[in-house]
């Protein structure tokens, strides 16, 4: 490989006192320069922070000034501002992975001079430029990587239809390192954590797993965090610590492994992803193979509703969760549309069932007290129908025709109560 660097005026760049809290330098990538802000520490471990679509947060900030005071060293790349990117998710693909290489391979070079041991972090949808340009760097190099923290990692294509698999990437299967994955409770990741694990394990990877009780993706950055939210980012660098010490003891020099997905691999139920190819401009019309098998949940009022008791009418099916902003948003059109269309019939012939996320009956009977409803609110304590029925994002929503089959979905929050939504329920209603 080409030299890309002079290593002494990269070791003259970063060799300061350790009165400066942090420095920055540019760091030579065939024609450009990646920005990179080294927050120098004492410790034996340098970690390597590649940001995620949400860019350089306070919260990413603050976790690395909170690692930095427990004696690590960090170096918190900036290929936004490197390349003057908006940002946005779009301008990850935009981020040369060979950017990213030369990274590793500097600290590479600072870590044997230094005796540390190397570690990579990102979150979300960086997680997956981070596992990328790792195996770029393996396909050029035997060198020791301790370990990859991810936080949220969101390794899917995209997020599907409703009622339709989500694909994992081909790199989930190509990685082949010590990994410590961080899966925040509320998150439709945490549904499907064993087909992400099983998926790493592929390639190879010793794969950890730690679960953040009641937290949403973003946890650490949000402008709305909670107060547990708050409370888990602030002890986020300790966990992280912990992370480190354990990935280190899997450490050992790996090849880069195979690419190509394994073909018997490809969704959690090994079926190919159906696309929906027509819309509506608000719904989707369904062209998935969902079957919805019957099921038995108890509302707030403790009554037991079968979806089976609804066949002869059109039915809504709503999952969500209290703590998700969409969600919240489209509900009171919900109320609009079910007063609106039950109204104009001489009998009820819709019904809306919004099916909650594991969330304690008292904090759900809080909240309507809060929003009052006037459909069913069931309850789901053991998270189990959300996966059954394909959900990767809330709020994901289901129409049901008077044979209990799928006609309509869409995944995400829209205004229930526009006239294109009725007129499509009331064709539903006639048929």
């Amino acid at each position: 490989m080409k030299q890309l660097l002079k290593f002494s005026i990269f070791f003259l760049l970063i060799t300061y006192s350790l009165l400066v809290h942090s420095e920055q330098f540019l760091l030579s990538t065939e024609g450009s320069e990646l920005e990179v802000q080294v927050y120098k520490a004492r410790g034996k471990n340098l970690l390597l922070i590649m940001p995620s679509e949400h860019g350089i947060t306070d919260g990413l900030k603050k976790l690395t000034t909170d690692l930095q005071t427990s004696g690590v060293e960090v170096w918190l790349a900036d290929p936004f501002s490197s390349w003057m990117l908006p940002v946005v998710e779009s301008s990850l693909e935009k981020i040369p992975n060979i950017a990213y290489v030369e990274f590793i391979h500097a600290a590479q070079q600072y870590a044997k001079k230094n005796n540390k041991r190397i570690y990579l972090l990102s979150h979300d949808k960086g997680s997956r430029k981070l596992l990328e340009s790792v195996r770029q760097w393996q396909l050029d190099s035997n060198k020791l990587i301790s370990g990859v923290i991810l936080i949220s990692p969101n390794l899917y294509s995209k997020t599907p239809d409703a009622g339709n698999e989500a694909k994992l990437l081909p790199i989930t299967y190509a990685t082949n390192l010590p990994l410590f994955l961080y899966i925040p409770e509320k998150s439709t990741l945490a549904l499907r954590i064993r087909n992400i694990v099983n998926s790493l394990e592929t390639g190879g990877s010793d794969v950890f797993v730690k679960r953040l009780n009641n937290v949403r993706d973003r946890f650490f950055f949000r402008p709305d965090a909670s107060e547990k939210e708050i409370t888990t980012a602030s002890g986020l660098s300790q966990q992280i610590l912990q992370s480190l010490k354990l990935t280190q003891s899997y450490a050992q020099p790996r090849k880069a492994a195979s690419l190509a997905a394994p073909t018997a691999i490809i969704n959690e139920n090994n079926q190919p992803q159906t696309k929906a190819k027509k819309t509506t401009g608000v719904l989707r019309i369904y062209k998935g193979s969902l079957k919805p098998d019957d099921f038995k949940l108890k509302a707030l009022n403790d009554k037991t509703h079968k979806l089976s008791d609804y066949r002869d009418k059109v039915v809504l099916v709503n999952f969500w969760a209290s703590w998700c902003p969409p969600c919240v948003h489209e509900i009171p059109s919900m109320s609009e549309l079910n007063a609106s269309v039950n109204d104009t019939l001489s009998n009820k012939s819709f019904e809306i069932l919004a099916i909650n996320l594991g969330e304690p009956k008292q904090d759900i009977a809080t909240f309507i007290e809060a929003h009052p409803v006037n459909f069913s609110v069931l309850l789901d304590p053991q998270k189990s129908l959300p996966k059954q029925w394909k959900v990767f994002a809330f709020p994901t929503s289901y129409l049901l025709d008077k044979q209990g089959r799928i006609r309509y979905s869409v995944a995400g929050a829209i205004d229930w109560n526009s006239h294109e939504v009725k007129t499509i329920i009331n064709r539903l209603i006639n048929q």
